[in-house]
């Protein structure tokens, strides 16, 4: 990606304070937000935290860094072109992005991070009591722009179009009101406006040389620095040598039955009881392989890297897992655990989830839907099971609400009415569903009906979609090419594994990724979750995804585990 210009940047004219605004978080469509402010009048006093009365969703906003919030009102003309028939509703004016100062002239292109902007009357400095503000991040936009405005993933184009304000930090503390002149009386970063550092956060993720200087602004906002100090991190792993995959020992502190069907184990690291161990991410899933030797994947219900919690259905048709630990795996005994990997990724661009479950599949989503309750975003639960008794994870359930928490007995003769929920849907909502696979047609199909887009339904399948048309696969291997013959019901997974390739798996539903292989040519009918969309480009999952004709893929070859 070829780099931009960065030749020092001129300082703005002094501009005038408009408007003053601040607002009280209230009901935004779904959530709440602190987005819709209105203007005030007078003198207001300037604290190290902000304007008095401005009340901040402060898991996004507010803080030390997050003071104040200017937006520039030049472009509210730019938006108004883009999006005519919501100009005509007048949303684009001034104050509708949430901005605290309402001023033009100052833009992303000529405010530079760690600029000193002084606003008093005249020429003040900042030596006569003026306030003096300090530029410490660009505005990373969420998810509720796209409710302030109804649009859609609107949140992105902000920072695609350099259009997103910026915020202060409080260096000295003063009164300000409308007719003030607001001007840059120091600026130390010259090259680095706004617009520019935006470039490298979204869109040139690969020049280091860029990365380590942006990484050591210390005026640079703590959320925006640690953008740069993960990326360099994430680039000095990735020149290490490739580890060989490794286990780790967990041994079995505790197994319960959580329902008749459902056993709960709490594992706890062998090497490591870190009470400071990382949180599991979010939707993960924990790679295990028992004691007999089979691998297998489970959705992590709660916990950290070094003590998490599981729970596992017996599954009826089990190929071997659920079976062995629910009858033979018991507390003190020890299993292997390798990576937590995530299973699906959502853009978190909506305003809405609704998470349909069949069974265990509760499972996948208890850690996430805490997350939404915790970040004040809003959410539906509707989860299907044979029995009340069958009702798993009780006490988490209860922490998330009865109000967006519906179960559905089969024994009661309660049915999940799939149609409903989804032709019911708030405007701009995601759609997750973990069951059994006619329960994920089921969605798609109410979704096509409703108007859901295939990119706002995120699944996870309990078992492998083998149908399809027939395909041929060339593999090539060190030693060897062989041609192969998928039929429909056949998996390229097991095809590859009778004609005697060592071939890794865990989840064999698609969710886990164990199974990639590279595709050196040939197109791919993909399915499953486990690969974004750049992945797609050069690999398949060889559990699910099928060949479309004929196909050249690679043998990953097993490897050598090492156990720690």
């Amino acid at each position: 990606m070829p780099s931009i210009d960065l030749t020092p940047i001129g300082v703005p004219e002094p501009t005038t304070l408009r408007e003053l605004r601040t607002s009280k978080m209230k009901r935004l469509g779904t959530v709440l937000s602190g987005i819709d402010k209105r203007q005030r009048q007078g003198q207001l006093f300037v604290s190290n935290l902000g304007l008095p009365q401005d009340e901040h969703d402060l898991t996004f906003h507010g803080g030390v860094d997050k003071a104040i919030h200017q937006y520039c009102s030049d472009h509210y003309e730019y938006w108004q072109s883009v999006y005519p028939e919501k100009a005509a509703e007048g949303v684009f004016r001034p104050g509708g992005f949430g901005e605290n100062l309402v001023a033009y002239g100052f833009s992303e292109e000529n405010v530079c991070i760690g600029d000193l902007i002084a606003i008093g009357h005249g020429n003040a400095g900042d030596e006569d009591g003026t306030c003096v503000l300090e530029v410490s991040l660009p505005r990373q936009p969420c998810f509720k722009l796209n409710q302030r405005f109804g649009i859609k993933n609107f949140a992105p184009k902000t920072h695609q179009a350099a259009k997103t304000g910026w915020y202060y930090r409080v260096k000295s503390e003063g009164h300000i009101e409308p007719g003030m002149q607001i001007r840059v009386i120091r600026r130390t970063y010259p090259k680095w406006s706004i617009a520019r550092l935006q470039y490298y956060v979204h869109r040139d993720k690969t020049d280091m040389d860029i990365t380590q200087e942006l990484m050591d602004i210390d005026v640079l906002g703590k959320e925006c620095r640690n953008v740069f100090q993960k990326r360099w991190q994430e680039f000095e792993e990735s020149k290490k040598p490739k580890k060989v995959e490794k286990w780790r020992p967990f041994k079995v502190v505790e197994k319960t039955n959580e329902t008749s069907r459902i056993v709960t184990l709490v594992l706890q690291a062998g090497d490591d009881d870190s009470a400071d161990a990382p949180a599991v991410p979010w939707n993960s899933y924990a790679n295990i392989r028992l004691p007999n030797g089979i691998k297998r994947s489970y959705s992590v219900v709660e916990g950290t890297t070094s003590r998490f919690t599981l729970g596992i259905a017996r599954d009826d048709k089990s190929r071997g897992g659920s079976t062995y630990i629910h009858d033979h795996l018991h507390t003190g005994d020890s299993v292997h655990v390798s990576d937590f990997q995530r299973s699906m990724e959502p853009n978190f661009m909506a305003s809405h989830a609704i998470y349909i479950v069949g069974g265990i599949g509760i499972t996948a989503f208890l850690t996430i839907m805490k997350i939404r309750k915790i970040t004040n975003q809003t959410f539906e639960l509707h989860y299907a099971v044979r029995t009340e008794d069958d009702i798993a994870f009780k006490s988490l359930l209860e922490e998330l609400g009865t109000d967006v928490v519906h179960t559905y007995a089969k024994d009661k003769g309660q049915r999940m009415d799939i149609d409903e929920i989804i032709r019911e849907h708030v405007w701009n909502t995601q759609v997750f569903v973990c069951g059994p696979q006619r329960m994920i047609d089921a969605v798609k199909a109410a979704g096509k009906a409703a108007g859901v887009t295939d990119d706002e339904i995120f699944f996870e399948s309990f078992v492998a979609d083998t149908s399809g048309d027939p395909f041929s696969a060339e593999v090539v291997a060190k030693d060897r090419n062989i041609k192969v013959k998928v039929v429909s019901g056949q998996s390229l997974l097991q095809v590859m594994r009778d004609a005697g390739f060592d071939m890794p798996s865990s989840c064999e539903t698609g969710t886990c990724g164990t199974c990639r292989i590279k595709v050196r040519k040939g197109r791919v009918e993909h399915r499953g979750t486990a690969l974004t969309e750049e992945e797609k480009e050069g690999e398949m999952l060889c559990c699910v995804s099928r060949g479309i004709g004929d196909i050249l893929v690679e043998d990953p070859g097993s490897g050598e585990v090492e156990l720690q």
